[in-house]
C-alpha cells in the first residue's frame, strides 16, 4: 500500500511539560490505526500536531510524501485534506445542520452553495440524519451532533480522518450510532487514525493498534496479537483495567 503519512521523532512541550517524547509512526492509504493509552499519555496532542492545530518543537511530519512546513502558506490546504472529529462537537449553535456543513466548502474551497447543499444531503443521508437538515444542534442528541460533525469533516473530501475519542462525551446508549458510522467509513476505505477506549471497535476495525504511555509509543501490533499477547506489563495492566470496567 502507498504511505500517506509519516511522523518522525516528534517532540512537543507545553512550557516545561514534556508531552511527546520522540513519536514515530506511519500510515498507509486505506489503513485504520487505533491509538489507545491512559489519560495524559499524549494521544490527543499527537493528533493535534499531525493536523497542525498545535505547534511542535522537534521532528518532521510528511503528508503524501512531502515534508509539511508549518510556516508555509500551504498549511491550510493540507489541513483541509486531514479531517478531524473531536471529543466535543464544536458545531455552530446558531446555524442549522445544513449551514454547519456547507460553510467551509463554500468559504474555503469555493464550492457553490447549490453544489455544497447537494453534497451535504448525500452525507447526511449516509450518517442517517437527512431528516435533521434544518434542525439546530441544540435540538439534536449528542450522538446526532457527533454524526453531523463527522459529515461536516467529510464535506472537505479529506484523505485522512482523525478521530479524537469521538464517543467519550456521549451517553452509553448513543455510542453505537457513532461507531456504526465510523465502521462504515473504515469499510469504504477511508484512511483513519482513531484515539478511543472502545475496545470492541478496535478489535473489529483496526489494521494496527498503538499503545501510548508517558508521551511515547510503547508498542504496536495487529489486533489479535495486541489483545492476546501484550508485550509489556504496563500495557497488560491497562488492558486488564479497561476490559474489566
Amino acid at each position: 500500500m502507498r504511505e500517506i503519512l509519516r511522523v518522525e521523532n516528534l517532540h512537543k512541550y507545553y512550557g516545561e511539560l514534556y508531552v511527546l517524547k520522540g513519536i514515530n509512526l506511519h500510515l498507509d492509504k486505506g489503513e485504520v490505526l487505533v491509538v489507545i493509552g491512559p489519560s495524559g499519555s499524549g494521544k490527543s496532542t499527537m493528533l493535534r500536531c499531525i493536523n497542525h492545530l498545535e505547534e511542535y518543537q522537534g521532528g518532521k511530519i510528511y503528508f503524501e510524501g512531502k515534508l509539511i512546513n508549518p510556516k508555509s502558506g500551504d498549511i491550510n490546504r493540507i489541513r483541509t485534506k486531514i479531517g478531524m472529529v473531536f471529543q466535543h462537537f464544536y458545531l455552530f449553535p446558531h446555524l442549522k445542520v445544513l449551514d454547519n456543513l456547507i460553510l467551509a466548502p463554500v468559504k474555503v474551497l469555493g464550492m457553490s452553495k447549490e453544489e455544497a447543499t447537494e453534497k451535504a444531503k448525500r452525507l447526511l443521508e449516509r450518517v442517517g440524519l437527512l431528516d435533521k437538515i434544518d434542525a439546530h444542534p441544540i435540538n439534536l442528541s449528542g450522538g446526532q451532533q457527533q454524526r453531523v460533525a463527522i459529515a461536516r469533516a467529510l464535506m472537505m473530501d479529506p484523505d485522512i480522518m482523525l478521530f479524537d475519542e469521538p464517543t467519550s462525551a456521549l451517553d452509553p446508549e448513543l455510542v453505537y450510532e457513532v461507531l456504526a458510522v465510523m465502521k462504515d467509513l473504515a469499510r469504504s476505505g477511508m484512511t483513519m487514525i482513531v484515539v478511543t477506549h472502545e475496545m470492541g471497535f478496535a478489535r473489529e476495525v483496526a489494521d494496527r493498534l498503538i499503545f501510548m504511555d508517558g508521551g511515547r509509543i510503547i508498542t504496536e501490533a495487529p489486533p489479535e496479537e495486541f489483545f492476546s499477547h501484550p508485550k509489556n506489563e504496563r500495557m497488560k495492566e491497562f488492558l486488564d483495567h479497561i476490559l474489566n470496567i
